[in-house]
């Protein structure tokens, strides 16, 4: 028995799906939908492999039969994704009930294997007749998919008739949509074959792995995105990550002269990158004012730029506490330009770390001589 997918196709979407797998197991797992979206993937995943299985002689239809179970199991995942984003349930139910839905797929799945002893003997596939074989295993499959293709479906349709979701979210719901729509319209397709005995609508074994393999090639693309997000925060590569490499030298100089206005994070808290850079740009804003009473009036004989001007007398201020000078001013030095919200305070705080290292090398030597160091 030959699978119904040629492995030039099948095997790179598997290797597809399985790096989605782990990578949002090991990275994306922070809250329940996202977890419920790894069992999603481990178990289609497992029911690709078991496809696979179908090129060994002897096992072809014990493998499909798993892989039918796999499928449920799969879907199951969809109700608890759907309660919490479209029925707004608490987690702790929705574990509850997915335990239970766990339950009723492991149920299907002894009922798939029950009825279709004859044809694992037999070597061949479990195909929808109108026999207690088929009528058993394609409704013990058949039922749970319809019923949580059908909860998606709808959840996506009313996201779209309620509005309020950018192009990003239309994308995915209408994706999410076609992808439920291709599972009933097989199952109806499936039907429709053992009712009329048309032929030409081809194997039903071949629609369903194909069916799945599309489909979960396509939810695996989407749920990357979260993936990559993660992985690109991680390498500091967004938005938030190269403010942050920018800041992070500029940072570090004004909180090692003032350290005590340095929030610790709690044992274990995992701040996200835009939590982190918040916090940062606070920190180096309360260390720019600590400092202004350490700054003189004039670091520099006067550069024709504003900010380079102040960025001397802040080097100045920093090394000069540092070093244990005492303060030279009452009133705080600020920025030349108070900036009206959080991005125009970070352009002129990238801006400053921009010429922070000429302006911190040009103030060493003068601060160690004038508080008698070096």
């Amino acid at each position: 028995m030959a699978a119904s997918i040629p492995g030039i196709i099948a095997w790179p979407v598997v290797g597809f799906v399985a790096a989605v797998f782990a990578g949002r197991w090991l990275l994306v797992h922070d809250t329940i939908v996202d977890r419920l979206l790894n069992k999603l993937f481990g178990w289609g995943l497992l029911s690709l492999l078991l496809y696979r299985c179908g090129m060994t002689p002897g096992i072809a239809s014990l493998a499909h039969q798993l892989a039918l179970g796999c499928t449920v199991m799969s879907s199951m995942c969809v109700q608890g994704i759907v309660r919490i984003w479209a029925l707004g349930a608490e987690p702790a139910a929705v574990r509850r009930r997915h335990r239970v839905c766990c339950l009723l797929a492991a149920a299907s799945t002894a009922a798939i294997l029950l009825a279709g002893t004859s044809a694992r003997q037999e070597g061949r596939l479990v195909e929808l007749t109108l026999d207690t074989e088929g009528v058993v295993v394609w409704t013990a499959f058949g039922l749970p998919l319809l019923l949580n293709v059908w909860l998606l479906a709808r959840m996506c349709a009313q996201e779209l008739r309620a509005g309020g979701i950018g192009l990003a979210g239309k994308l995915v719901c209408g994706t999410l949509i076609w992808a439920a729509t291709l599972f009933g319209a097989n199952l109806v397709l499936s039907t429709v074959w053992v009712v009329t005995g048309w032929q030409g609508l081809g194997a039903q074994m071949v629609r369903v792995e194909t069916t799945v393999t599309l489909c979960l090639m396509v939810d695996a693309t989407l749920v990357a995105i979260p993936l990559v997000q993660t992985l690109l925060a991680m390498a500091e590569l967004d938005r938030a990550g190269r403010a942050g490499r920018r800041l992070r030298p500029l940072w570090r100089d004004l909180t090692t002269a003032v350290p005590e206005i340095v929030l610790r994070p709690a044992a274990g808290e995992q701040a996200d990158p835009e939590t982190r850079l918040m916090r940062m740009t606070v920190e180096i804003q309360d260390a720019l004012l600590q400092l202004g009473r350490y700054a003189p009036t004039s670091a520099t004989a006067g550069s024709g730029c504003p900010l380079t001007d102040y960025a001397h007398q802040v080097a100045y201020a920093a090394l000069a506490r540092e070093a244990g000078a005492a303060p030279i001013g009452s009133s705080p030095a600020r920025l030349p330009v108070p900036a009206p919200d959080f991005d125009a305070g970070l352009r002129q705080l990238l801006g400053l770390a921009r010429v922070w290292p000429v302006a911190r090398a040009a103030a060493g030597e003068r601060v160690h001589s004038a508080v008698g160091v070096g």
